[in-house]
């Protein structure tokens, strides 16, 4: 797929969802399609996949969904390629009304047993069964009547193939594996798996599950549902990392369609890894920060970052690969400090300017009364309330400029600012008042 197609798609794609909005606002009582997240993960092959960054594909998962009472039951059984049971996943039952109509039926939703069985509530329509199976969609349409016990077929999705070895082609066990998009990703293209994340087994292997469309039953036909899907293109390359103790990160980039070959599956080669960066990570008082992490990040491979806890004042690095890295030491969502070029096998030692403190926020209206009760997230506090004074307590806070997001009681959450300034000569804490403005105190959710 050409660079310029993507643009070109990923425009048609805005346009689209501007002339959505507004059909909302219009107040249409028209029903309407929806990749709503509250499907869950095994939703996965019955819409085709479960993609990254809140992105669904197909499906009938309507924004707002009508509801119908059962007439009668359905029942049947759920089989693979070779008339096994399908023992894993769900069935959500559709009903294609005689007006035309589309709406869930009421207590439609089935388990499959170990045989793969399931027996629910029919309708005054056709009966179209969603399937929600983290690797397979139905083999073709798929259509229950009430009285006829019905055999379903579901086959796999496709997969890419793989393996993860050492320099002289050994297998490499437990590697994680994560697939990204290239660097030079178009944001408006999807991945084409089902999930991004996989571990290689004894021998090496692994494999990854595409998303492909199920076929079109007359429930989604009848939403006009069956092509919304090639409104989002996928990616046809992707990249690919693998990560195992002893072994320097390695990375692949593939092609899609050539990785899908069973008997060709791509090869990720691990090298051993460099030696370990380790450091220090203190205040200006040689105190640890109890909260705070260091990044890694590879300098010659941006997307190669790594993560160590140094809440007892020191961290460590490993499975690093060659070059230099740079380090970001967190906490509380602020940067303390920051080093470049930084090589396997040394060791550093990170200090913050200024000591920490002991923090009390106090939390006022605009005539200076004490607010009881309020909720704050970030920086220092996490789904903190304040007392009948108005006081919260952070211990070990670093000066700074955080963001807090504020909820009074019976009111909207606000985003306010707040800045902890360095502590001066011999103090060791000392009280910040915060007034919220009205709209936070009073305006009602």
């Amino acid at each position: 797929m050409s660079r310029g197609r993507l643009r070109w798609l990923g425009l048609l794609l805005a346009v689209l969802a501007v002339a959505a909005a507004m059909w909302v606002l219009d107040g249409s009582s028209r029903s309407r399609r929806s990749r709503s997240a509250d499907e869950g993960g095994s939703k996965a092959a019955a819409s085709g996949s479960e993609i990254p960054a809140g992105r669904r594909s197909g499906g009938i998962a309507p924004r707002e969904v009508t509801t119908v009472p059962g007439v009668g039951r359905v029942e049947g059984q759920v089989v693979d390629e070779d008339g096994q049971p399908v023992d894993e996943g769900q069935l959500v039952l559709w009903c294609l009304r005689p007006d035309g109509d589309v709406a869930r039926i009421a207590d439609g939703v089935l388990e499959l047993d170990e045989e793969g069985r399931f027996s629910g509530p029919s309708c005054e329509g056709q009966v179209c069964p969603e399937l929600r199976h983290p690797s397979r969609i139905p083999a073709d349409e798929w259509i229950l009547r009430p009285g006829r016990s019905a055999v379903l077929e579901a086959r796999l999705l496709p997969r890419l193939w793989g393996r993860v070895v050492d320099p002289e082609g050994n297998p490499v066990a437990g590697a994680q594996v994560v697939v990204m998009a290239p660097e030079d990703d178009d944001p408006s293209v999807a991945l084409p798996l089902t999930t991004t994340r996989s571990s290689s087994d004894a021998d090496g292997e692994l494999s990854l599950a595409r998303i492909e469309r199920p076929p079109c039953d007359p429930c989604q036909r009848a939403r006009g549902a069956c092509h919304e899907d090639e409104l989002l293109p996928v990616l046809d390359r992707v990249r690919i990392t693998a990560r195992a103790p002893g072994w320097a990160p390695g990375t692949i980039e593939i092609d899609v369609e050539e990785a899908s070959d069973p008997d060709a599956p791509f090869e990720l080669a691990l090298r051993p890894a460099e030696a370990a960066i380790t450091g220090t990570l203190v205040d200006a008082a040689g105190e640890p920060l109890p909260r705070a992490v260091v990044l890694a990040r590879s300098e010659w491979r941006p997307h190669e970052q790594h993560r160590a806890e140094a809440s007892d004042g020191g961290f460590a690095f490993d499975a690093l690969a060659d070059g230099p890295y740079g380090l970001r030491a967190i906490q509380d969502g602020i940067e303390l400090v920051r080093r470049e070029g930084i090589e396997p096998g040394q060791t550093v030692a990170l200090r913050l300017p200024h000591a920490q403190r002991e923090l009390v926020l106090r939390l006022l209206d605009p005539s200076g009364r004490p607010l009881a009760g309020v909720q704050v997230d970030g920086g220092p506090f996490s789904r903190q309330r304040s007392d009948r004074e108005g006081r919260l307590r952070a211990e070990r806070v670093v000066p700074g400029s955080y963001i807090l997001r504020i909820r009074p009681a019976g009111a909207r959450a606000r985003a306010l600012d707040l800045e902890v300034p360095p502590l001066r000569g011999d103090e060791s804490g000392s009280e910040i008042a915060l007034t919220l403005p009205s709209t936070a105190a009073d305006e009602p959710r």
